[in-house]
């Protein structure tokens, strides 16, 4: 130990202090005990206290809610926070619980209970019976199928389980008994009913005798016995037959009343009759017997015996003949008899004369003769080359002067005959006859017309051949009937693609298809030449359909009359409202340029037909959709005095002329219907129309 720790001596001054131990004196044990009632007891009337406060909070907080069962006295449980059941009720705090209803024969409810803030809540609650079971049996005990409300449960004897409480009809259906219907009232509550069905029969017991008896009896053609024979028979209506080897069969319609006895008097069966095999030539010849018609040759007929019969033959063209018959019971005789034919004399007069008559499918020379025909309907033609054949029925009259007169149709004459103003093409679309006056007029504009471009040069046209063109621009509906997976898009949200819009975003060559197509669904030749899928050039001459040619589109949509239209509506801007799809206010989201202060009602393309048509009846030739034409896109370099015929735009190009406004223009440039524009690939505002030559 070091020697500055040690102490020794009293303290003093300048001196380390002396450290003494204090003595330990321990707390007297009453003492100790007093202290510790005293915490315990402390924290006991704390705790007292606590309790007492919450009880009271919990009182004065709580809710008093009132739950009512239907059924009466359902076990009521609310779990999830602290609740109080006081009889009849519950106190229990604001919030939301877990409520659970039970009760024997009901389907438990289980729900969220919400408690309010209100003092007193009053809840009712109704809970679901369970489905219940019927037993079905019948008297007497058969098979009989059942059906609940209309369903199908099986057949007798059944229990049919998971029966819905409620009213219930109940059906039986069971062979050679009458149906049975039934409401029955399901209890429910998982308990089981019982319904035993008295069937009443449906039949009746029928009984025959017959003189000489063991004939065979059938009840609509099958055979149930023989004479004497007492059957049970179905009620309703029946055919019965008694038939016994030489005798004539009895018959007789019958109507069964069920559950009501019937005794038929006594059949007595008669012999039976003579049988003739009746034969004629030529063979279909009527026969009569005594008057009564029997039947075309070949043919048997029974004929009483002993009696002479009166059998008559006839036969339109032929004479009438008969012959007396008489037989013996039982007999089986044949009779055959030759026709002898009745003419007459028919006139052809035909024009050409030289034409090649037919006379029932075989040839009969030159048409223009006198004929001498039997009087019977035969069928006449009269063919020659480059003519359409004419037919015709016709049925000569004896005593009678008969005259057919023919004038032959040449090929072309039937086939602008059959040619209709109106007609309907195999995929819908309507197209009209036009038929442009044999006059030139002018396509293209004068140099001095606001908005001209370069390629308006004019020129002088003259159309001369019919032509069908459609009333319509193609729709999305009628080209998926081609393409069934083309899609005409949306601009910028805006649909292009219902049934009833014009159909865009096609390529010229798509256009070119779709008409081949068409063309093939008629029987028509196509107009274009197809190779591989791509169009190789034109064939002038099919009559199959094809896109119009750059001039006819300019005559439809241009010519009025004698005057040359400068825009669909009129000559001057801006269009009158509702003149047209164009590029109006509501597209202006998505054009740079639009025609200021005009709405038409569609931001991109509308319905087809959906504004008024021009004077031709046709719609949207202005506006809408620009379409291709068949022309391929080139510029004239000067102004011409001759004029072209039928022209079909030039042999070779790469792009094909494009004619007309659509909806996404609105300059005077683009609304003019002298505008052109070119391409080759699918726009989101060109689609076309179809045309064809009437021959």
């Amino acid at each position: 130990m070091n020697d500055n720790n040690q102490t020794s001596g009293p303290a003093g001054p300048g001196k380390n202090p002396v450290i003494e131990p204090a003595k330990f004196e321990p707390v007297a044990a009453g003492a100790q005990r007093r202290l510790s009632r005293l915490r315990v007891g402390t924290v006991v009337t704390s705790l007292a206290l606590l309790v007492s406060a919450l009880a009271a909070w919990f009182v004065l907080t709580g809710k008093a809610v009132y739950v009512a069962t239907d059924p009466a006295g359902a076990k009521v449980e609310i779990h999830g926070g602290f609740k109080l059941q006081l009889a009849d009720h519950f106190l229990i705090r604001p919030g939301d619980y877990r409520l659970q209803i039970t009760a024997p024969g009901y389907h438990p409810l289980q729900q969220t209970l919400t408690v309010s803030t209100d003092q007193n809540q009053q809840l009712s609650f109704r809970l679901r019976r369970l489905p219940g079971r019927l037993a079905v049996t019948t008297s007497p005990e058969v098979a009989a199928k059942i059906r609940i409300d209309g369903e199908d449960k099986g057949v007798t004897p059944k229990t049919v389980r998971d029966l819905e409480p409620g009213t219930h009809n109940i059906g039986l259906t069971a062979d050679r008994y009458q149906d049975y219907e039934q409401t029955v009232e399901i209890e429910g509550l998982d308990h089981e009913q019982s319904l035993q069905a008295r069937l009443t029969p449906a039949w009746a017991d029928v009984t025959l005798s017959s003189s000489p008896a063991a004939a065979d009896v059938l009840v609509d053609d099958e055979k149930i016995g023989q004479t004497p024979l007492t059957a049970p028979i179905l009620q309703g209506p029946h055919v019965i037959v008694v038939k016994l080897a030489g005798y004539k069969g009895w018959k007789k319609a019958l109507t069964v009343t069920a559950n009501q006895p019937l005794t038929l008097p006594e059949i007595t069966l008669q012999p039976a009759d003579a049988v003739v095999q009746i034969s004629s030539s030529p063979a279909g010849a009527g026969v009569t017997v005594d008057g009564d018609y029997k039947g075309q040759t070949p043919l048997e007929v029974a004929l009483m015996p002993d009696k002479t019969a009166v059998v008559k033959l006839f036969k339109q063209g032929y004479k009438e003949t008969s012959r007396n018959i008489k037989v013996r019971s039982g007999d089986n005789r044949s009779l055959h008899i030759d026709l002898e034919g009745e003419i007459a004399a028919v006139e052809i007069l035909a024009d050409p004369p030289d034409a090649e008559l037919y006379v029932d499918g075989a040839p009969a020379g030159r048409a223009a003769q006198v004929l001498k025909l039997t009087t019977r309907e035969h069928r006449i033609e009269i063919r020659k080359r480059g003519y359409v054949d004419y037919q015709t029925s016709l049925t000569p009259r004896p005593g009678l002067a008969q005259q057919l007169k023919v004038t032959l149709k040449t090929q072309r004459q039937a086939r602008l005959e059959s040619f209709k103003p109106v007609m309907q093409t195999a995929a819908g679309q309507t197209i009209k006859l036009m038929r442009p006056a044999p006059v030139s007029f002018t396509m293209g504009a004068s140099r001095r017309e606001a908005g001209r471009r370069a390629n308006e040069v004019l020129h002088n046209v003259k159309l001369t051949r019919p032509f069908y063109l459609s009333v319509n621009e193609v729709t999305n509906a009628e080209y998926r009937q081609f393409d069934a997976k083309h899609s005409s898009g949306q601009v910028q949200g805006e649909n292009l693609d219902g049934d009833k819009q014009p159909v865009v975003n096609v390529s010229w060559q798509e256009a070119a298809r779709y008409c081949n197509w068409l063309s093939r669904r008629e029987s028509l030749k196509p107009f274009y030449r197809e190779k591989d899928g791509n169009i190789t050039g034109i064939d002038p001459a099919a009559g199959g359909y094809r896109l119009p040619t750059e001039a006819e589109w300019a005559w439809a949509a241009r010519v009025q009359g004698k005057t040359l239209l400068k825009f669909p509506w009129g000559e001057n801007m801006p269009p009158p409202a509702a003149s047209g799809n164009y590029a109006d206010e509501s597209a202006s989201h998505i054009l740079g340029r639009i025609i200021p202060r005009y709405k038409d009602g569609y931001t991109v393309t509308a319905p087809v037909g959906s504004f008024p048509a021009n004077d031709k009846g046709l719609f949207d030739l202005g506006g809408n959709a620009a379409e291709w034409t068949s022309d391929f896109y080139d510029i004239i370099l000067s102004e011409k005095d001759d004029v072209a015929t039928d022209p079909l735009g030039p042999e070779y190009g790469d792009n094909h002329v494009i004619r007309g406004s659509s909806w996404a223009h609105g300059s005077v440039t683009e609304l003019r219907l002298s505008y052109r524009d070119y391409g080759s690939k699918g726009r989101d505002d060109v689609g076309f129309r179809i045309a064809r030559y009437l021959e």
